[in-house]
């Protein structure tokens, strides 16, 4: 008579120790993979905006690509107000760009070629973009921009936000899907801009919203602007003279001319903000003054009022 017997298996309290490790391992394992943020939409849709299919899976699929947490507040709550320009009008923030025009004016004046943007607002706008080159940011570009991205479905962001009133969530809902949306696009020209430079998509570093250089542009601003201003044959985002050429390129398409009102018009299309616009208009006023009349350019134009 033949018996089929159940196998028994003995396992030992060591054994069972770390199976229990193991398993504890693997669930707290699939339990992050469920918490992070999935980039599969944004692959399908950068795919069918025409890029490779094997580049955009190769791209995404590598290790430094992450989502950044710390850009969802950032890019949801503006922090464009008077005071946060301030520190800019400091008198020490003024001798900074004073030393530093002082220093590098022929080089800004090369930049600046037959533009009619004076020395002195250039210098304000690189003062209060990067600190005059030495904070052009710490942020991976494709991952801001990505995470941006993901701003439109709010389970990203919500959690966040003390949303009890209704025109909070409404306001925040759409300020998000907007972000989501530009952030999109601009990852769509930051990609193309990667190409027209050969750069490593995941190696260039930048600002909260994706800006990038000496002059913060983002990527679609640097594909239309962005200008060789020391003749070697390269854009260079964190070279002086480039960056230099590069606003004053941009400032000349936005329209400025030597009227105050042309000023405020061009500065606004640089960056939509009332306080940014009065902060570089009167850090330039006062570099000027600090320097003289010799911050106009070849036509004389200053900022002394």
């Amino acid at each position: 008579m033949n018996h089929h017997l159940k196998p028994t298996f003995v396992i030992s309290t060591q054994s069972k120790a770390i199976l229990f490790l193991t398993i504890i391992c693997l669930i707290m394992s699939h339990a992050g993979q469920a918490a992070d943020p999935t980039y599969g939409q944004l692959e399908s849709r950068l795919i069918a905006e025409g890029f490779d299919s094997v580049r955009v899976s190769t791209l995404f699929q590598d290790e430094r690509v992450r989502f950044i947490p710390a850009l969802v507040e950032l890019n949801l709550v503006s922090k464009e107000f008077p005071d946060y320009y301030r520190g800019f009008l400091a008198e020490s923030q003024v001798e900074d760009g004073a030393q530093f025009l002082s220093e590098w004016r022929q080089q800004i004046e090369t930049g600046l070629g037959r533009t009619k943007v004076p020395p002195a607002a250039v210098v304000a706008i690189l003062k209060v973009e990067s600190d005059l080159g030495r904070k052009s940011g710490r942020y991976p570009i494709f991952n801001t921009l990505a995470s941006i991205t993901l701003l439109k479905d709010s389970l990203h962001w919500v959690a966040q936000f003390d949303t009890s009133g209704g025109a909070d969530l409404e306001r925040l809902e759409k300020r998000a899907v907007r972000r989501s949306q530009w952030a999109y696009n601009e990852l769509v020209q930051y990609l193309k801009l990667c190409d027209r430079e050969n750069w490593d998509p995941l190696e260039v570093k930048g600002s909260w919203a994706g800006a990038i250089g000496w002059a913060q542009f983002i990527p679609s601003s640097y594909l239309r602007c962005a200008r060789d201003g020391d003749g070697d044959g390269r854009v260079d985002p964190y070279a002086l003279q480039d960056a230099v050429a590069s606003i004053a390129a941009y400032l000349d398409e936005a329209g400025w001319l030597p009227s105050a009102a042309s000023h405020r018009r061009a500065l606004m299309l640089y960056n939509p903000s009332s306080a940014y616009v009065d902060c570089i208009l009167e850090y330039a006023r006062k570099l000027s003054q600090k320097m003289g009349s010799n911050t106009g350019n070849s036509s004389g134009e200053s900022f002394n009022n």
